[in-house]
C-alpha cells in the first residue's frame, strides 16, 4: 500500500505508530448489553483485512516491530435505537433490512459494539534523508 509505505518512510528511526483496526465478529446493536441486531462487519472488513496484511508484510520483512497488541470493543452509544440510523446512510455497512422497525422502535439508549485491535508499532529502519 502506497500509504503505508509513505508513512513508514516519514518516520523517525524508532519512531511510532499506532494502527486501530475494526476485527471479527461482526458489530452489534445492543440495548441493556443484549442484542439486538447484528450490523454485517464485511464491507469494512475487507477494507480492514488488506490494510492489515499490509502491515503484516511490514512486520514480517522488518520494516516494522510489533510492541504490543490490544483486543477491546469500542461503544458508541446513542439516545434511541433511531438515532443510530443515519450512521448507517450511503455506507456500505447496513443494518439488517428486517431489523430497521425494532431498531426504530427502540426508546432507550442504544449501543453499536464493535471489536477492534489496536497495535503498537515502532519504525525498525534508520533513516536515509540527513
Amino acid at each position: 500500500m502506497h500509504v503505508l509505505r509513505n508513512m513508514i518512510s516519514s518516520l523517525k528511526p524508532g519512531g511510532l505508530v499506532l494502527d486501530l483496526q475494526v476485527i471479527p465478529p461482526d458489530p452489534r446493536v445492543e440495548v441493556d448489553g443484549q442484542l439486538v441486531c447484528e450490523i454485517d462487519g464485511q464491507p469494512l472488513f475487507r477494507l480492514a483485512d488488506a490494510a492489515a496484511a499490509a502491515v503484516d508484510a511490514a512486520i514480517a520483512d522488518g520494516r516494522l516491530l510489533e510492541e504490543a497488541v490490544d483486543d477491546h470493543d469500542v461503544r458508541k452509544h446513542y439516545r434511541t435505537g433511531a438515532d443510530l440510523l443515519p450512521g448507517f446512510a450511503g455506507k456500505e455497512r447496513k443494518l439488517p433490512a428486517d431489523a430497521v422497525p425494532n431498531v426504530c422502535a427502540i426508546t432507550r439508549p442504544s449501543v453499536v459494539r464493535e471489536c477492534c485491535r489496536l497495535r503498537r508499532l515502532r519504525s525498525s529502519i534508520l533513516s536515509t534523508t540527513g
